[in-house]
């Protein structure tokens, strides 16, 4: 039986084998609003409780087949309710004895019927009270167990993850760096790939360009035999450009450019390059304007790099401007700036075009139809120019009215600080001149070289200028010379069969006081600088004119040498 069932009503079980004591107990728990489970016999109370929980028993000590007592130590032995508390009723007064026999059994209480009411809600609250604080704490922990376990499974997934992201970091770091290596491998064969290819291409043109710089300054040949070796003597010299241009990107774009920047009169410098492009201005008859009216014209820069920029400059407004055409080179003051304008009357440029200018390897739409073959080049001249203006502070800019109605090229550079402006000399610039002949009087040359043809040309050259030569062409042979001859001049290639000269030059220069002139297809920074390190004066880069040469022996003759690099 039970009464007043409700939803989270907390259940009390009454067991005693009379109806009438049931009825007692229920009307006195009925106002505590609990659901009330009477049961008259063991067996009743025994399956009550297989069923459900129970806030405490109250249960009658006296009954006919079982004594509230065994049944009090067989609900004891239940896992499932040895911990229900058990209020015991007796009609007889107990003696200590039975008291504690019923504790033993597992009772908390007794009480003596006739029942007190107050006294039996009273205590059957607290046992209720405790059950719902139990079953409070109990739904409690269940849901802090449960979030445990989520917190616990949440975790794991997040160290599962991040152990998978770690692995994948890894990994990933791991293939940056394969490929880092791999770029630096790259990048490192390039440069060598660039070093051997400048030395494989300029090698051959070397005694080409002695030769025939020779013959073009030799007043005792005839003048139209002296022309043919001029021109021979240009074009070898535009082949060398080429080669120096690919490099010189090369260099650029990974920030490797040396500049020796000191203050500089811009204006002789114009001056100059538009000198080394009179010929092909004559040739096409094109009118030269030169308008260099800026008061102010000393920067702080590279002379040589400067000179390239005006010079690329100049030679882009002669190939693209037609024969009886027009170029105007100007200079003007705007703020800080010294502007030097270029401006041609060719074939001009479309917007698009004008964008794209300055990128390497871009020639215009005029290269899509044929344009190419008929005006030549490699389209790297303005990337470079541009690059080089930004390394000095500078930029260049072009316009253009359209095609056919000619392009301007603006170069702005920086001035100077007034207080500390100085003024180069147009000789620093110059190329050297071809009557100033080096004369050897009898002075003793080693010339180690491994490319026959340079070798020869070479040893004409300095035995016309009166020097004695001896010459190897491996640094074997020249250890055996040195050994049983005393040279003043050292001249070597760096790349030889069985080393580097830079060895020659650095052993000779200790043993012999030897000084050395490196003559290599070798042009790059690290190769400069390692002439520098092994003692050379001078870095003599092929293909050389011999005036270049004759420079670098008067050089060494008159006391007077340091490095210097001639490209």
């Amino acid at each position: 039986m039970e009464t007043k069932p409700a939803a989270d009503a907390v259940s009390v079980l009454l067991v005693d084998d009379e109806k009438r004591n049931l009825d007692v107990l229920e009307s006195i728990l009925g106002p505590l609003e609990l659901r009330l489970v009477c049961a008259m016999t063991p067996e009743e109370a025994l399956l009550s409780l297989v069923h459900e929980e129970f806030a405490c028993i109250v249960l009658d000590i006296h009954m006919p087949s079982m004594s509230g007592l065994e049944l009090a130590r067989l609900i004891k032995t239940r896992k499932r309710s040895q911990c229900i508390p058990i209020i015991f009723l007796t009609a007889y007064f107990l003696d200590e004895k039975d008291v504690l026999q019923g504790y033993g059994a597992g009772a908390v209480d007794y009480l003596t019927k006739p029942i007190n009411p107050h006294i039996l809600k009273s205590k059957v609250s607290v046992f209720v009270d405790l059950f719902r604080t139990a079953r409070a704490l109990g739904a409690a922990n269940g849901a802090l167990e449960m979030v445990i376990a989520q917190r616990k499974a949440a975790e794991e997934t997040l160290r599962k993850n991040n152990t998978e992201l770690e692995a994948r970091v890894q990994d990933r770091v791991q293939e940056l760096k394969r490929a880092h290596d791999e770029l630096l491998a790259a990048s490192r064969a390039k440069d060598d790939f660039l070093a051997m290819l400048s030395h494989e291409l300029r090698t051959p043109l070397n005694p080409i360009l002695l030769i025939a710089s020779e013959a073009a300054s030799d007043r005792e040949l005839p003048p139209r035999v002296r022309t043919d070796f001029d021109t021979i003597r240009k074009n070898v010299e535009l082949e060398a450009r080429l080669i120096d241009d690919l490099l010189d990107l090369t260099r650029i774009t990974r920030g490797k450019i040396m500049l020796e920047k000191r203050f500089l009169n811009v204006h002789p410098i114009v001056v100059e390059a538009i000198a080394t492009m009179r010929e092909e201005v004559d040739a096409k008859q094109i009118r030269l304007n030169l308008k260099l009216n800026a008061a102010r014209q000393t920067v702080f820069a590279d002379a040589l790099r400067v000179q390239q920029i005006f010079l690329n400059l100049i030679k882009n407004a002669v190939k693209f401007t037609p024969a009886g055409g027009q170029i105007t080179v100007d200079s003007s003051e705007i703020e800080d700036k010294l502007v030097i304008r270029v401006a041609d009357t060719g074939i001009g440029m479309l917007p698009e075009e004008i964008s794209g200018i300055f990128t390497a390897f871009s020639q215009g739409h005029h290269a899509g139809n044929g344009g190419t073959q008929r005006f030549g080049g490699l389209g790297l001249g303005l990337a470079i120019s541009q690059r080089l203006a930004e390394f000095h502070s500078g930029k260049i800019y072009a316009t253009s009215a359209g095609r056919d109605r000619g392009s301007t090229f603006s170069v702005e550079l920086p001035f100077a600080e007034a207080a500390e402006e100085k003024e180069n000399s147009l000789d620093e610039l110059a190329d050297p001149q071809p009557d100033s002949r080096a004369e050897g009087s009898g002075l003793r040359i080693l010339l180690v070289e491994d490319h026959e043809p340079t070798r020869i040309a070479l040893t004409q050259l300095l035995l016309r200028r009166h020097f004695k030569v001896s010459t190897a062409a491996t640094l074997a042979e020249a250890r055996n010379l040195a050994s049983t001859q005393r040279f003043r001049v050292l001249i070597s290639d760096l790349g030889l069969p069985d080393g580097n000269g830079c060895e020659l030059m650095a052993e000779f220069g200790t043993r012999f006081n030897v000084q050395g002139i490196a003559l290599t297809g070798y042009g790059m920074e690290q190769d400069v600088a390692r002439s520098q390190q092994a003692g050379f004066a001078t870095h003599l880069v092929k293909p050389v004119r011999v005036a270049c040469l004759d420079q670098a022996l008067i050089a060494i003759l008159n006391g007077r040498a340091e490095l210097e690099t001639v490209l």
